[in-house]
């Protein structure tokens, strides 16, 4: 169920068409920042749900 929860977080957060605007405003480093706390929110938030269910 994790791994689950993770994929529908980085779902609509990580289509190219998103991303691609979400660059344009805010600049490469800030971009980085962002895929980087996607990644790790979906991380955790897939650790919590296996930890709970």
């Amino acid at each position: 169920m994790g791994s689950a929860a993770a994929f529908m977080i980085t779902g609509p957060a990580a289509k190219i068409t998103n991303l691609g605007a979400v660059k344009i405003v805010l600049g490469i480093r800030h971009f980085m920042l962002y895929i980087l706390f996607i990644m790790l929110y979906a991380f955790l938030c897939g650790v919590f749900v296996n930890l709970m269910f």
